[in-house]
């Protein structure tokens, strides 16, 4: 506030109080003496905005060389940074950024004008993705000049605000683990907050359930924008970038206690890298300090299956079981067995459980300026995760993105400098590699799901009607075929017979123009445009809800609209436990159990034309069914939508005359 404008707030102030005080002595009532309150803090709030900035700054990227016990100067804190020289020049002079060290170690003219005085290239950071950006380094300059401040409170204030300093990223944790790092970032659990797909539907259930869904969803796929207090209808854009991590190293690895819940309702302990414990799988982790790492403790319950379960089983306030796969592995053949869920998705191979024992040997981390010998060796886990989900995004946006992308629209690739060009390029190479890695992975996975058994006839007559048995076995002890949102995934048989012209004879599995399966959720079989598929087998699990007049209909979409236009998610008014679900909605199961099979029979009826007639049948899997995204508002993302084939048998019917 100007000191004009102040001055003269405070003199009405004093006016109006000399009023009332004259008042109360006008009418022969005396005020009471009182002790004026003293004040809590005296002076300014030592308090930069820029702090935070280039606390994350020097923790993503130097720290993981400059930590304390090693040979280079200490950036992992505000106190050794103040501290801390290169040679005899100290690191900060506050008030002047042209005699700070670090400033001077960091800075360079991006666009190389001539003389400027400022080098090209950046001492540090060493590699030239990580260099700093035009915003990132005027942030560092204004905060030295500004007397380079930390956020700190009284001493006689003990509540310190919960902000995103306190949860490492994940990019912090490359520097230690890179092998651990390149798998997770191409994970689906990096991806969760990042996908289109389940940013619209999240927003569109917002507005389905007036708000009141609060942050069912994103406290699972961001728990610690959860955390940090981001709500349910943030959008991507506004949110935090630890927040944009999604499922982050700290997700699993600072649960210090053994929740036994479900629906994501899980706490991540706040804290700095060096001043809170990381929790792994090894007993004898404890070792890491004395090189200068985190804090660092065993914990076995990391390595159950109810620790994924937190997040894996889903049940809305209503009762309504929207993700199972916890459940189904607690009722399935691999539970019996003490097969878990890391053992298949955290093993070599996706899909094939591994022991502990089984995994390679290496390196758990490789810590800069410890010699490797000096770390003992692991039995490695994998952090992809794989899974039937993928990448949606361009390939400029996952798995990686640079600093200077959120300062300039890279789209526009001939206004971007030099440097911008050559590493914008050099981004879209590195993220094709991720994505082709994990596209493997997600085959691989994909393929050890269930086969294919099929009996057709070999020879016939005209006219003839015949039939072709297809029989679909789930190969998966863990858990049923698809498993987890299941009502999003599609995992179906199509069944196609053609003449010598390639004329279809017979079709059950294909697609209308959407791109849709034509059953009930298909818009052309509403409108009556294609036939409704009766002898479609469809391993999809479908919404169930009571229709206004007594009867059942599938929907896509997990809020019932059929009842009441308005819906809220509250807790149910009925003991929705006693019957599995609630009254009025609940979700078909139509997924293969464990180990089990389904068979379908398809009646053909041959033309009277002899001839050779080809028959192929597909077992076909897909993540996300197009009517879900006319439903959600991103059509524009059908085309990226991949059928992929699990299995595939081809024969002949021979129609003599």
């Amino acid at each position: 506030m100007p000191a004009a404008r102040k001055l003269t707030s405070q003199l009405a102030v004093v006016t109006i109080g000399l009023t009332v005080i004259a008042a109360l002595w006008f009418w022969g009532v005396a005020p009471t003496p009182v002790a004026a309150i003293p004040h809590v803090i005296s002076q300014p709030h030592p308090y930069d905005p820029d702090w935070p900035e280039i606390y994350l700054i020097l923790s993503q990227k130097c720290s993981g060389c400059h930590r304390p016990d090693s040979k280079r100067v200490d950036l992992s804190s505000y106190e050794s940074l103040l501290a801390g020289k290169a040679g005899k020049d100290p690191l900060i002079v506050p008030g002047d950024p042209d005699k700070s060290a670090l400033f001077l170690y960091v800075e360079w003219d991006e666009h190389a004008k001539p003389f400027s005085g400022v080098s090209r290239t950046p001492e540090m950071p060493p590699n030239k993705l990580e260099w700093l950006s035009p915003g990132q380094l005027e942030t560092m300059k204004r905060w030295i000049t500004n007397g380079a401040l930390e956020y700190c409170l009284p001493e006689n204030c003990n509540i310190t605000p919960l902000t995103e300093m306190e949860f490492p990223s994940a990019k912090q944790c490359q520097a230690c683990h890179p092998k651990q790092y390149d798998e997770w970032s191409r994970s689906m659990h990096a991806y969760a907050q990042h996908s289109p797909v389940f940013e619209a539907f999240n927003l569109t259930l917002m507005e389905r359930t007036n708000g009141t869904q609060g942050t069912f969803c994103t406290r699972c796929h961001t728990p610690v924008g959860t955390a940090l207090g981001e709500n349910g209808n943030r959008r991507n854009v506004h949110r935090s970038r630890i927040s944009m991590e999604g499922v982050t190293c700290v997700t699993c690895h600072r649960r210090n206690a053994k929740h036994y819940k479900s629906s994501g309702r899980v706490g991540i302990e706040p804290g700095k890298m060096l001043d809170t414990c990381m929790y792994g799988p090894f007993d004898d982790a404890s070792a890491s300090q004395a090189m200068g790492a985190h804090p660092s403790a065993g914990q076995e319950y990391l390595k159950s299956s109810q620790f994924c379960g937190e997040c894996h089983d889903v049940t809305n306030p209503q009762g309504v079981r929207l993700e199972e796969a916890f459940s189904e592995w607690q009722n399935s053949p691999a539970a019996k067995q003490g097969i878990t869920c890391q053992q298949c998705h955290m093993g070599p191979v996706q899909g094939v459980p591994f022991k502990d024992c089984e995994r390679p040997l290496g390196r758990a981390a490789v810590v800069p300026g410890v010699p490797e010998d000096q770390l003992p060796l692991r039995r490695l886990s994998d952090h992809t995760f794989a899974g039937p989900d993928y990448s949606l995004l361009p390939d400029t946006e996952f798995p990686h993105r640079l600093d200077w992308m959120y300062e300039v629209d890279y789209r526009d690739f001939d206004s971007l400098t030099p440097y911008q060009k050559e590493t914008l390029t050099e981004l879209r190479k590195q993220n094709r590699y991720h994505l082709r890695l994990a596209a493997e992975k997600r085959y691989e996975v994909l393929s050890k799901a269930a086969d294919l058994h099929v009996q057709a006839p070999q020879l016939a007559r005209p006219g003839q009607k015949v039939h072709v048995n297809v029989e679909v076995e789930s190969l998966m002890s863990g858990h049923s075929f698809p498993t987890g949102f299941t009502a999003e995934r599609q995992a179906w048989v199509s069944t196609i017979v053609r003449d010598q012209q390639g004329r279809v004879v017979f079709k059950s599995g294909d697609l209308d123009e959407n791109g849709d399966l034509r059953d009930d959720h298909s818009h052309a079989v509403l409108a009556g445009q294609v036939p409704y598929d009766q002898y479609l087998l469809n391993f999809q699990n479908k919404f169930v809800a009571l229709t206004s007049e007594g009867t059942d209909r599938t929907v896509i979409l997990s809020v019932n609209r059929n009842l009441s236009p308005l819906s809220f998610v509250r807790p149910a008014t009925g003991v929705s436990a006693s019957f599995g679900r609630p009254e009025t909605f609940r979700i078909a199961k139509g997924s293969l159990a464990p180990l089990t099979k389904q068979r379908q029979s398809y009646p053909v009826r041959l033309p009277n034309e002899p001839g050779t007639y080809h028959v192929t049948v597909r077992l076909n899997f897909r993540h996300l069914p197009p009517t879900l995204l006319d439903r959600i508002g991103t059509p524009h993302l059908k085309h990226l939508l991949e059928v992929v084939v699990l299995r595939e048998w081809c024969g002949t019917i021979e129609v003599a005359p």
